[in-house]
């Protein structure tokens, strides 16, 4: 059975589960246990079978799939998840990390001296990340055109692209992308400067 049809995501929730012995060559059960994020909060996991469903809504929630799909669900405690998964858990990949950066008006090279201290830490991240993914995604306020500030928003993304390749990044594992000012984090009138606005993203994944 393929893992889309073991379990999916709810809407709206911050759902990570832990999936131990999903490979259909034991006879143990498969289980599925729904994981807080490292902020503590906790989303809900719908586990599928031949026999029916289950939700998994609370931290540590276990469901054990058995052989024609029977489920069994229990709940477990954070030091027995970590006692009897705790190799498995030491090996999962970093969670993805988001840094914002500012640039000046009318600027796609001149970050915002708030800022500087940013990309030192986004330096240090990555120097200790294994073989990181980045989305660098530009964005404006809304003062000048639309046009203007897609093109505006796109080399912001190049720049800071260019400053991640000397940090030691190869350019293969920087996507690049522009918004302009359609996603603005303050919304503001057409024509207002605003530095929230004038920003870049960076996901590290």
């Amino acid at each position: 059975m393929s893992l889309a049809n073991w379990y999916r995501r709810l809407a709206g929730g911050a759902a990570v589960a832990l999936l131990a012995g999903l490979c259909g060559c034991s006879t143990n059960p498969d289980r599925i246990i729904l994981l807080p994020d490292p902020e503590g909060r906790v989303g809900a996991v719908i586990v599928h079978s031949a026999s029916g469903e289950r939700v998994l809504d609370k931290a540590y929630a276990e469901v054990g799939v058995g052989k024609g799909g029977a489920m069994e669900t229990t709940q477990e405690s954070q030091a027995g998840v970590q006692q009897r998964y705790g190799e498995l858990l030491a090996a999962r990949p970093p969670r993805p990390m988001s840094f914002t950066v500012h640039f000046l008006f009318d600027s796609a090279t001149e970050v915002a001296p708030e800022s500087l201290a940013m990309l030192e830490t986004i330096k240090t991240v990555l120097a200790n990340w294994p073989a990181p993914q980045l989305v660098v995604v530009g964005h404006t306020d809304r003062a000048g055109s639309v046009e203007s500030n897609d093109k505006l928003s796109l080399r912001r993304a190049e720049s800071v692209k260019a400053l991640l390749i000397k940090s030691g990044i190869p350019a293969q594992q920087i996507e690049t992308a522009g918004r302009g000012e359609r996603e603005p984090l303050v919304v503001t009138a057409d024509g207002i400067p605003n530095l929230q606005n004038r920003r870049v993203v960076i996901t590290v994944q």
